[in-house]
């Protein structure tokens, strides 16, 4: 016989469903509910079916295992309603803690705030009124929970002193200092004096007026200038009161005495030999503004006749006055060489020279150009030369009309000598194949360069030069006039290139 299963109507009408039945068949509708929640797309309204319930006919034997499922379907749904619950209890502990923590901030900030407007240390001057509120650089915002211990009124300001007290703000007691100083130097006015140079200074109370400070001050001289030449002077009064503050005050000098020094003239390096005998005061004049016979004494005892070597000789010149005026040159000694030249021989080769190129009524510059201007394209270079002494190489440069550049430059020299322009030779330094020499001349109280020696694929020479054109020139890539600038006199820094007419050598009017 076939056993058929009737329809659920039938069964419920048939036979009523067991409690446990029951149970389970909401356990499950339940936990489908929550699990079709959780699934739901965010803003999707939930669909929710009804479906008539068909629980499967169970038989007595599967009764306990359908009531145990039961239990757990109870309990999975009861673990799914509290684990929200435990989440918003995080939150809430989380949200209670960051508010302590930002209102502990808060107080912090506050404190440190309103605990920096106190000052620590106060320094007022001697005399002057105070108050407790000199202490506080602001407003404080609870003036309620602030306390002082010092009463100001009691404190004695004309006696400088220093007073520690306490402050109590925002229950904490904060150590300061109240300091009453006397920082004020004495002041006082210079009282100009009248007097010569022999006169000692007067005192010093009667060269100052209208001394005032609080305390006590005495007076004394402070840096005095030397007066022995005469002239404008500032002495220095020091004033200083009874705690220590000083002041200084100037007392205009007007001292009267000759205050120039005499002048030295015609003083100049001198080159000689060794074993001959040195004119010193050859050309050497000394004047004076107001001494008509000013004395000269040359001090010349590091000078050695008999050795070969370099010394100096200082002229000093002194008036009736006792102002000075010193003047230094330099003396080179070398051993005479059998070539040698004597100086009138030379200077009779230049003289030649000189009355063909040289008119009457140039000047100076003029002069110094023809000179340059006749050794560069009169005189021959050549690779070796004598160079045994100037005289010699001046000498064969002039005569046989060849020579290195120590020879180009020592006629040159020869002759601005004998023109009465002042001059000196330059060497290069350092150099790398061979040094060179040119010449150095003063013209209009500034100095130049000037070098007539010819430069391979350069025609034409350089008269005149500062020395920043003479190094700022570059010819094959190559300057070559390195040399000890601090050796000698500062040169001329305005450049006259553009009065020099190089191609009919004169200069241009």
């Amino acid at each position: 016989m076939e056993n058929k299963l009737e329809p659920s109507s039938s069964l419920h009408s048939r036979a009523p469903i067991r409690s446990a039945d029951t149970a389970m068949v909401r356990a499950i509708k339940h936990e489908n509910e929550i699990r079709h929640s959780q699934s739901r797309p965010a803003g999707k309204p939930a669909v929710r079916t009804t479906t008539s319930a068909k629980p499967a006919v169970k038989s007595s034997s599967s009764k306990s295992e359908t009531a145990s499922k039961a239990k757990a379907a109870a309990k999975t749904a009861e673990k799914a309603e509290a684990k929200p619950k435990s989440r918003v209890v995080a939150l809430s502990f989380l949200l209670l803690l960051t508010i302590l923590i930002l209102a502990a901030y808060i107080a912090i900030k506050i404190y440190d705030k309103e605990t920096n407007k106190i000052n620590r240390r106060v320094i007022v001057e001697v005399g002057c009124p105070i108050a407790e509120s000199l202490f506080y650089n602001d407003n404080i915002s609870f003036p309620e929970f602030k306390d002082c211990n010092l009463d100001f009124s009691t404190v004695n300001v004309d006696v400088p002193q220093t007073i520690s007290f306490t402050i109590t703000y925002l229950w904490t007691n904060m150590e300061c200092q109240l300091e009453i100083a006397d920082t004020t130097p004495p002041t006082g006015v210079g009282i100009p004096q009248k007097m010569f140079s022999v006169d000692k200074l007067p005192d010093v109370e009667k060269c100052v007026k209208n001394v005032k400070d609080r305390t006590e001050v005495t007076l004394k001289w402070g840096k005095i200038p030397d007066i022995s030449a005469g002239g404008e002077f500032k002495a220095e009064a020091l004033l200083t009161d009874a705690v220590g503050n000083t002041a200084s005050v100037m007392v205009p000098l007007s001292v009267t005495r000759d205050s120039t020094p005499p002048v030295i003239a015609g003083t100049k390096n001198y080159s000689g030999f060794t074993d001959s005998s040195i004119v010193y005061r050859d050309g050497v004049t000394v004047t004076d503004d107001y001494d008509e016979n000013p004395t000269l004494t040359i001090d010349t005892s590091n000078v050695d006749l008999s050795k070969p070597g370099k010394y100096k000789v200082i002229y000093t010149a002194t008036d009736f006055s006792g102002n000075k005026a010193t003047a230094e040159i330099e003396v080179e000694l070398t051993k005479k060489p059998k070539s040698y030249v004597e100086q009138d021989v030379v200077d009779a080769a230049a003289q030649k020279i000189l009355k063909k190129i040289i008119k009457e009524g140039m000047t100076p510059k003029e002069k110094a150009l023809q000179i340059v201007w006749w050794c560069r394209y009169n005189i021959g270079y050549i690779a070796k030369a004598d160079k045994t002494s100037r005289n010699r190489a001046a000498y064969d440069a002039l005569t046989k009309r060849r020579g290195t550049c120590y020879g180009f430059a020592c006629a040159v020299r020869e002759m601005l000598n004998l023109c009465g322009i002042e001059n000196m030779l330059v060497k290069r330094h350092p150099f790398r194949w061979s040094v060179h020499y040119w010449n150095y001349i003063k013209i209009d109280d500034q100095w130049y360069h000037c070098d007539s020696t010819p430069r391979k694929g350069y025609n034409s020479y350089f008269f005149m030069y500062t020395t920043k054109e003479l190094q700022s020139f570059y010819h094959n890539g190559w300057n070559g006039y390195n040399f000890k600038v601090a050796s000698y006199p500062e040169s001329a820094t305005k450049s006259v290139q553009k009065t020099i007419d190089y191609r009919n050598h004169k200069v241009k009017k």
